[in-house]
C-alpha cells in the first residue's frame, strides 16, 4: 500500500472513508427523525442520471424516480400525523402541521460492518453495511412494530469536496412484526377504521419490479451477503450494486 500512495495520498483516502462513514451516519439519523424529505437533496448526487434506489422487491431508477419515493415518505408521514390527531385529540389537537410532522413512527437503522473500498482514482467508492434494526410504524390496523435486519450496499462518486450516493441497495433478510416468529409468514392485524387511508395509500410504482432478495424462511435458499467491496482503480471496472 506504501508503494502505491504517497503519504498525503493515504491521509486522503482515510479521510475519504471518514466522510462516506459520517454521510450514511446522517442519513440513518435523519431516518430516525422521519427527516425523509431532506436526504435526496443532502446526500444523493446532483450531476448523475442513472440513480437507484433498490429495494427486496424492486427499485426506483433516476433521478425523478429516486426523488418521488422521498416525497411518498413525506406525504405518508404528514398523513401519520393527521390521523394520530385525530384520534388522540387531547394530546395532540393543539399542535401545529410543523409540530405534528413525525408523530408516530420511530424507525431505527443502526449501521455497522462498514466495508468501505474508494477507489485507486479518487473519484468513486463502494459501501456495505449490515443493519440490525427495528421500527414502530403506523398502519391501518395501527401502531405496529417491526424487527429488520438486512444490508445497505452503496455506490458513491465524489462531486467536488463531497461524497454523493451514486446506488442505494437496502435490503432485509428479516422483516417481521415483534411477537411474531420471523421464519414464518406473518399473521396481518386486523385494519382499525380510524386509521383506513393508510390501507389507501401507496407509495409510487417501481420503474424495475424485480425480487432482488426474498425475507429469510427455514426453506430459503442460501442468501450471501451483497457482494463486499474489492480495491478497484476505477467505476468502470468494478461491479455494481444497481441491480
Amino acid at each position: 500500500m506504501s508503494e502505491k500512495y504517497s503519504t498525503e495520498q493515504l491521509v486522503q483516502r482515510f479521510e475519504d472513508q471518514r466522510a462516506i462513514k459520517n454521510l450514511m451516519g446522517k442519513y440513518a439519523n435523519l431516518v430516525i427523525l422521519n427527516r425523509e424529505g431532506e436526504i435526496f437533496d443532502k446526500f444523493w448526487s446532483k450531476n448523475e442520471a442513472d440513480l437507484y434506489l433498490g429495494f427486496n422487491d424492486g427499485a426506483y431508477k433516476g433521478r425523478e424516480a429516486v426523488s418521488s419515493y422521498y416525497d411518498a415518505e413525506v406525504e405518508r408521514t404528514t398523513l401519520v400525523g393527521k390521523l394520530l390527531q385525530k384520534k388522540f385529540p387531547e394530546q395532540l389537537g393543539s399542535l401545529n402541521d410543523e409540530e405534528l410532522y413525525g408523530i408516530g413512527p420511530f424507525k431505527v437503522r443502526p449501521l455497522a460492518c462498514p466495508v468501505i473500498e474508494v477507489a485507486g482514482d479518487g473519484k468513486s467508492a463502494k459501501g456495505l453495511w449490515h443493519c440490525q434494526g427495528a421500527y414502530n410504524n403506523v398502519e391501518s390496523a395501527g401502531p405496529v412494530a417491526y424487527w429488520t435486519w438486512g444490508y445497505f450496499a452503496v455506490d458513491f462518486v465524489k462531486e467536488g469536496e463531497d461524497w454523493k450516493i451514486f446506488h442505494l441497495l437496502y435490503v432485509n433478510d428479516v422483516d417481521s412484526y415483534c411477537g411474531q416468529s420471523w421464519g414464518k409468514p406473518l399473521k396481518i392485524y386486523p385494519d382499525l377504521p380510524e386509521f383506513a387511508p393508510l390501507k389507501d395509500f401507496k407509495y409510487p410504482k417501481y420503474t424495475q419490479e424485480k425480487v432482488v432478495r426474498e425475507l429469510y424462511s427455514p426453506v430459503r435458499p442460501l442468501e450471501l451477503a451483497p457482494r463486499i467491496p474489492e480495491p478497484y482503480d476505477t467505476f468502470s471496472e468494478t461491479f455494481t450494486y444497481a441491480i
